[in-house]
């Protein structure tokens, strides 16, 4: 009479395994949800975080040039027109490029419009390099041999620094499954030739 009744416990039980891993495998299986995702920053929260890093900038720069009284008033309103003509030039490069998209995506136009297109987004790119270059000699002119030696190491470092910080910043928000560790990218032995002072 015991018979049955373990023979029954075990057919339950064995029907609770098989749903237990066959039922639940389809659950185990799906991917993890994505995390919801992230409101995109508005123009405002863009402007303020551009203008943060740039004053960021300046004061570390102050610091690691020792910059004077003299030098400092000298020194900073040029950078600071750096980052004015850096935005504007962006700013007009856009919206030319994107002139440029327009009358690609359009079946007839003429020559004659290309030219000028290009044309003019290379007058802007020549314009900006010249004030560019001109703001540099000037702030070159108020420093000593020593720190524009230093201003040219301290730019780079403090882009990879700040390059860094945003990227564990972004890490820590969003942390995704553990990999094998990547090796990191080998440090170039000179700066990259794109790599603009300010």
């Amino acid at each position: 009479m015991k018979k049955p009744v373990r023979i029954k416990g075990c057919l339950v039980l064995t029907a609770g395994l098989l749903w237990i891993v066959w039922g639940q495998a389809p659950v185990q299986a799906q991917p993890a949800p994505n995390p919801p995702p992230t409101p995109s920053p508005s123009a405002t929260d863009v402007q303020e975080a551009r203008e943060s890093l740039q004053d960021l900038m300046i004061v570390s720069m102050k610091k690691v040039l020792e910059l004077s009284r003299d030098q400092e008033m000298q020194v900073i309103p040029r950078v600071e027109q750096v980052f004015e003509e850096r935005e504007k030039y962006a700013r007009q490069r856009r919206d030319a490029l994107r002139t440029i998209q327009v009358k690609l995506l359009k079946e007839s136009v003429p020559d004659k419009d290309y030219r000028e297109s290009v044309a003019h987004l290379d007058d802007l790119e020549r314009s900006h390099r010249e004030l560019e270059m001109r703001l540099k000699v000037e702030i070159d002119r108020s420093l000593n041999p020593r720190q524009r030696a230093q201003l040219r190491v301290f730019v780079p470092r403090f882009r990879r620094d700040m390059q860094m910080r945003t990227d564990a910043a972004k890490s820590a928000a969003h942390p995704r499954p553990r990999m094998a560790p990547a090796l990191p990218p080998p440090m170039p032995v000179d700066w990259d030739a794109e790599d603009e002072e300010f």
